[in-house]
Parts: structure tokens; C-alpha cells; sequence
């Protein structure tokens, strides 16, 4: 009976344990695939407007790193998908074009999506609310 309650009290203290992991892991793929799409507008945007834009998303990706301060793996991850996002961009769109530009305006659509789930927890800690029960708006919403 006690080995029982010693089972069923270790299972319950670990439940938390292994949420935030998942939770961990789920904020980290989200931060490795919001560099992706980073890299990638920052080729595009250098391309097409290189006056105004030419080290917006770079810069934008630095100043992630900063705010986030992950673990160096992830760091290396992120920086990693950065540059593979650049490079996948670069060889897809050598030259800015029409395509170009919805392709980085359909990348930037699918980085918000991942910045209001990456940020949902942070209005939900505001309000004392579950992360899960937030409604995110954008645009005319």
C-alpha cells in the first residue's frame, strides 16, 4: 500500500514537470521556426528594398536572441534555421519579383501566428488567466 501511494504521489508530482517540459520544447520549435522565417524575409526584403530594409530582419533576429537568451543549442538551432532560411530564399527568389513578395508576405502572416502563441502566455499571466483561454487579435479582428 505505501509503495501504491509512493507510485501514485510521484506520478502526480511529475505531471507538472513533464508539461513544462512540453511546453519547453513546444516554445523552443516555435523559436527555431520563427528564425526560419526571419532569414528568409530578411532575403527577400533585402532584395526588394534594400534602401529601407536592408538589416531590418537581421537585426529583428538579433534582438529575438537577446529577449529570449536561450540555451547555446538553441541559439545554435535558431541561428542555424536563420541562415537556412536565408539560403532557401536566396536560391528560390534570386531576384525580387511579384512571387517574391507574396512569398514574404505569407511567411510574415505565419511569424505572427507564431509570435501571438509564443506571446499568449505572457497576456495570460497579466490577467491571471490560462495561456490556452486567451484570444489573440490581429488586424481587423
Amino acid at each position: 500500500m505505501i509503495r501504491l501511494i509512493f507510485l501514485m504521489f510521484a506520478i502526480v508530482a511529475a505531471a507538472p514537470a513533464a508539461a513544462q517540459e512540453s511546453d519547453y520544447g513546444a516554445r523552443q520549435r516555435s523559436l527555431v521556426s520563427l528564425a526560419q522565417i526571419f532569414g528568409e524575409i530578411h532575403h527577400i526584403r533585402r532584395t526588394c528594398d534594400p534602401d529601407r530594409e536592408a538589416d531590418v530582419w537581421r537585426n529583428r533576429m538579433k534582438r529575438l536572441i537577446d529577449l529570449e537568451e536561450p540555451s547555446f543549442d538553441v541559439r545554435e538551432q535558431m541561428v542555424g534555421a536563420f541562415n537556412g532560411g536565408y539560403v532557401s530564399a536566396q536560391a528560390r527568389f534570386p531576384y525580387c519579383d511579384r512571387g517574391a513578395e507574396d512569398y514574404a508576405a505569407a511567411r510574415a502572416y505565419a511569424g505572427e501566428a507564431l509570435v501571438s502563441n509564443l506571446t499568449a502566455p505572457l497576456y495570460a499571466d497579466e490577467r491571471n488567466e490560462d495561456a490556452a483561454n486567451v484570444t489573440v487579435f490581429r488586424g481587423n479582428e
